[in-house]
């Protein structure tokens, strides 16, 4: 083998990793994490609050969180939700998840936990603070949208004044 053509292989070797290293790399950015509805996701070690949302009809009228809780560790866990001054604490088993909603009547309805807000402090549209707290995983603030019954998803699903 000539000097020429060890150089041409050496040189295409370096090539196909540093192709594999680029497209390996174009992968990766591909799983950031995002909300894929309209509520949003917080995780806060073993906990993970998947498509928050609060619904109300208006600003200081009553509201209802809706999302899931999960959590993926193995001792159960009592998480405290807080919006505005409500404070509602939800059992939340190991390696489970508890969704949250008002309680439905439809036969197919999984059970959910109603966590209530006596009065949203934003009006449909706008962001609120949320508190999420674990006896386990510590505590966070997340910034989660306010929605009405605009959608027909959630139009029977807000509270009446």
């Amino acid at each position: 083998m000539t000097r020429s053509t060890r150089t041409r292989r050496a040189l295409l070797a370096t090539a196909a990793l540093a192709s594999a290293a680029v497209l390996a790399g174009c992968g990766a950015s591909e799983t950031t994490n995002y909300a894929a509805s309209d509520g949003v996701d917080v995780t806060l070690g073993h906990l993970t609050g998947d498509n928050l949302m609060v619904l109300t009809a208006a600003k200081g009228d009553p509201g209802t969180m809706l999302g899931a809780l999960i959590n993926d560790g193995d001792q159960p866990m009592t998480v405290q939700l807080g919006v505005g001054s409500a404070v509602v604490p939800v059992q939340v088993p190991a390696r489970s998840t508890v969704l949250l909603g008002p309680q439905q009547n439809a036969p197919a309805a999984p059970p959910a936990t109603t966590v209530d807000v006596r009065s949203v402090p934003a009006p449909p549209g706008a962001l609120v603070s949320v508190s999420v707290a674990s006896d386990v995983s510590g505590r966070t603030t997340v910034q989660v949208p306010v929605l009405d019954g605009t959608l027909p998803a959630y139009a029977s699903l807000v509270p009446s004044s």
